[in-house]
């Protein structure tokens, strides 16, 4: 099982360059050979499927004899082509690879009608080169990152060249490239903090953004984590007590969860998965980091009350079958994250974004114990950054983005990452702005809740109206289970 602080790190996290003007006139667009690992992924819709790379500049002040870098694109041709601008996927992480999302796409009711267009980033997925750190897989202390790091520079990569900016102008570069006047952006988590980013340079291309976990500057992940984490945790203590059910049966789950958490602190229980006969120890602060990090996924989501009164009443084995099902399946994500450009990215906007601090804002309450568990990991990614040395983000990434541009501005009311108040936030500088919250998910909307689909659809086909689907009105919280909580 991965460590839990490893799991939390993964709720949030950031970057960039200095903004550089126009497009690489350098820029070499080609087709290429789709590699054997995403036609197997492709299957029986592997006809549907084209590879291509450009090249680009590694460094936009050095864009003649510069070192080069070469982004991978994937491009989706659409079951029955009418015309529609494509739609581009800008994937999060930071340093995730958007073609780990072809099974996605393909399976998407999106692309019946739509080209989709994913593109691995700098540095991420099949991008050349790959900022990609195997030294982290079986670290058991800080020293990978210095070692990553230490690799990577003797390779001739400037780490400071894979942040936010840089990849904000590739979209562009590979805009102007594919010839593609009209583009509709989709962003998901730090994805739709690139989208707002791009049409800040380029809102004539922009024919529509959605944005899914919204992520919008001057926002700083790591200045509001805390506060985050107690507000999706405060969501799940609420809609309990609205539900009757619910509350009939766990009348005090607030007071309950902290209860367990401190017993287990005093006192570790021993798990065992299913078919292991050796167990693992899980204190209070592990249970609820595990929480906070369980909060994003649907399926977890109406269990948690029932595995709160179980863990009161000293029984686990709910715990490890949400560990082993609902999460489980999220770990293949680690394959295609690249820790390099992530730590550039977030590193980078970390010093840009210094001085946000939670404490300039009296409004905040935080239980302790959450502050307690995350104020030092924060210090910790802090840390981290001394190591990795990476040059700051332009300041574009302290001011908050106004675009004309429609958006579409989707949010699960349990997020943790990105909360539904950062939607509120980008929304107010947007003017064709519409944003749906959805009560019953966490975090990555679209791929969670067909509704989802049915609503950007909408969006899509008239994006300066506010898109109708009766699907949402439909939606509530989660359906809690109903569990009896005693051994017998």
């Amino acid at each position: 099982m991965p460590s839990l602080v490893r799991t939390l790190i993964l709720l949030l996290l950031l970057s960039l360059l200095p903004k550089v003007g126009a497009q690489d006139d350098s820029a070499a667009y080609s087709a290429v050979t789709c590699p054997s690992s995403i036609q197997l992924n492709a299957g029986a819709d592997e006809f549907r499927i084209a590879c291509a790379k450009i090249s680009l500049p590694e460094n936009r002040m050095e864009r003649e004899n510069g070192r080069r870098v070469e982004l991978f694109v994937l491009r989706i041709s659409p079951a029955e082509d009418i015309g529609n601008a494509p739609i581009m996927h800008l994937a999060g992480g930071p340093g995730d690879a958007s073609s780990a999302d072809l099974t996605f796409w393909l399976g998407s009711t999106l692309s019946n009608n739509y080209e989709i267009i994913l593109v691995d980033q700098r540095g991420t997925g099949l991008s050349q080169p790959s900022l990609d750190c195997p030294e982290y897989n079986d670290a058991e202390d800080e020293r990978w990152i210095g070692d990553c790091r230490g690799r990577l520079n003797e390779q001739g990569i400037d780490l400071s060249q894979y942040q936010g900016m840089s990849i904000v102008w590739d979209f562009h570069d590979l805009l102007v490239a594919l010839g593609l006047d009209q583009i509709n952006l989709y962003g998901n988590s730090y994805g739709s903090r690139l989208a707002m980013l791009l049409t800040t340079i380029a809102p004539e291309r922009i024919r529509s953004m959605t944005l899914d976990g919204v992520y919008p500057p001057p926002r700083y992940d790591l200045a509001e984590l805390a506060y985050n984490a107690d507000q999706s945790l405060e969501r799940l203590f609420k809609d309990c007590r609205a539900d009757a059910a619910c509350h009939s049966l766990y009348p005090d789950l607030r007071e309950m969860f902290y209860r367990v958490v401190a017993e287990m602190n005093a006192e570790p229980p021993e798990l065992y998965h299913l078919g292991e006969s050796t167990g693992w120890t899980l204190n209070g602060d592990q249970f609820l980091a595990w929480t906070i990090g369980v909060l994003r996924h649907k399926e977890a989501l109406p269990i948690l009350p029932a595995l709160i009164a179980m863990f009161d009443a000293g029984v686990y084995d709910l715990f490890v079958l949400i560990d082993g099902f609902a999460k489980g399946p999220q770990w293949h994500d680690l394959d295609f994250r690249s820790e390099g450009v992530e730590l550039s990215v977030r590193c980078s906007e970390s010093q840009t974004l210094a001085g946000r601090e939670r404490a300039k804002d009296n409004k905040w309450e935080i239980a302790d114990e959450i502050s307690s568990l995350l104020d030092p990991l924060v210090q910790h990614l802090l840390n981290q950054c001394e190591i990795w040395d990476v040059s700051s983000a332009p300041i574009v990434f302290a001011r908050p983005v106004a675009s004309d541009v429609p958006a579409l501005l989707l949010s699960g009311a349990y997020d943790p990452a990105t909360p539904p108040h950062w939607a509120d936030f980008a929304s107010a500088q947007l003017s064709k702005g519409w944003s749906f919250v959805f009560p019953n998910l966490g975090h990555g909307v679209l791929e969670a809740e067909e509704c989802a689909a049915r609503l950007m659809r909408a969006f899509l086909e008239s994006p300066a109206e506010k898109p109708a689907a009766g699907c949402f009105l439909e939606l509530g919280p989660p359906q809690f289970v109903e569990q009896e909580t005693d051994e017998s």
